[in-house]
């Protein structure tokens, strides 16, 4: 088993954070689709991407919104796929995202509230969140966000709920916070799948980070800086 980074195609490559005989992990730029919907089928996503890239057959095992960016997982087998998804819902799974959240937020706080599904139903829904850094002049908080479950915009969605909106956040968030952190230099959704330990298809721990992209290091740095 291995990890690393392609280097080779036309097009700037995809970051592949671990890859071995059965998995790779990518790291998806925030603004590309997952993979091709009917209103967006003439976008270049990132399932044909990483297909082409390797040069085979993908499957995929779980998704990150298009505004979101980080860590994603798939199987280079069926079987690989099952074994992730199963890997993913057992209660050792760990999914946890970094986001910058309208602060300011308790040191350690949970999203409970059930979600309704795309049918209208609601479903059980559990998110726990840490501080990792307050930003006081900025009125913001790093916050770490770990999936129990995995409902549809889950993180956005318990934080909207508890007052502490993702900044960037257009569809839930608070505009004059958003407004606020553009004057920063936020562009883009705060909302990174930073780190991801589940059990390998073929037995052992799979345990992968994903860094923060450049342009939300560099704001996180003139936050610290704000008074």
């Amino acid at each position: 088993m291995s990890a690393g980074a392609a280097t080779t195609g036309a097009r700037a490559p995809l970051t592949l954070l671990y890859q071995d005989e059965r998995v790779v992990v990518v790291d998806k730029p925030a603004g590309l689709l997952v993979h091709k919907t009917r209103t967006g089928s003439d976008e270049v996503a990132l399932l044909q991407l990483l297909r082409d890239q390797l040069g085979r057959h993908v499957h995929p095992v779980h998704r990150l919104d298009r505004a979101s960016s980080g860590l994603l997982a798939y199987g280079l087998d069926s079987r690989a796929a099952r074994g992730l998804q199963a890997g993913l819902q057992a209660p050792g799974a760990v999914k946890e995202y970094l986001v910058l959240a309208r602060g300011p937020c308790p040191a350690a706080f949970e999203g409970t509230a059930p979600l309704l599904d795309d049918k209208g139903v609601l479903r059980p829904a559990r998110t726990a969140f840490t501080r990792l850094a307050a930003y006081p002049g900025a009125r913001a908080a790093l916050v770490s966000a770990r999936l129990f479950t995995g409902r549809s915009h889950q993180i956005r969605r318990h934080l909207a709920l508890a007052g502490h909106h993702v900044l960037g956040d257009t569809r839930y968030g608070k505009a004059r916070a958003n407004r606020r952190a553009a004057r920063l230099g936020l562009v883009r959704l705060f909302l990174h799948a930073w780190r991801l330990e589940i059990t390998h298809p073929s037995g052992g721990r799979l345990s992968v980070t994903a860094p923060l992209p450049p342009e939300l290091a560099a704001l996180l740095e003139r936050l610290a800086t704000e008074t």
